[in-house]
């Protein structure tokens, strides 16, 4: 699955990670580093199993410990109404 931003959602990179408004809301949500790296990588067209698996390599964790981080951050971006599948 690849996401993308939903039509009221402006997303802007920081020196710290990135930054994402809700234009609907107000609301923003700060990601650090790896939560950008992340969510650049799923926007870009990647699966969640192929950033998973980045992810598994660079920070040699389990693959399914990196899946289910994954899968965390951005069913709480989409429960928030930031993202939506692409």
């Amino acid at each position: 699955m690849t996401l993308r931003l939903t039509a009221h959602t402006v997303a802007t990179d920081t020196d710290d990670g990135a930054v994402l408004l809700s234009e609907r809301t107000g609301h923003y949500w700060q990601l650090n580093r790896t939560g950008a790296y992340a969510l650049r990588r799923l926007l870009a067209g990647c699966t969640m199993d192929q950033v998973a698996e980045e992810f598994a390599e660079r920070f040699d964790i389990a693959p399914a410990q990196a899946r289910e981080d994954l899968t965390a951050v951005t069913e709480q971006l989409r429960t928030s109404g930031l993202v939506e599948a692409g």
